[in-house]
């Protein structure tokens, strides 16, 4: 489970900016987490899916 930044490594748990929570099922909810770094996270589930806004934003 990748719950880390893939840009700088900082953990997704550790939420320093204020989270945007969407649910997308009756059961699932995507948060978007602005890292310390600057890059977009969407985290599901706590794992971070997506990246964006920065050098080394790719999620293997």
């Amino acid at each position: 489970m990748n719950s880390r930044c893939p840009a700088c490594g900082w953990p997704s748990a550790e939420r320093v900016y204020p989270v945007s929570s969407h649910p997308v099922s009756s059961r699932r909810v995507v948060d978007y987490v602005r890292c310390v770094c600057g890059v977009w996270l969407v985290l599901e589930a706590g794992r971070v899916v997506a990246a964006a806004g920065g050098a080394g934003s790719e999620v293997d």
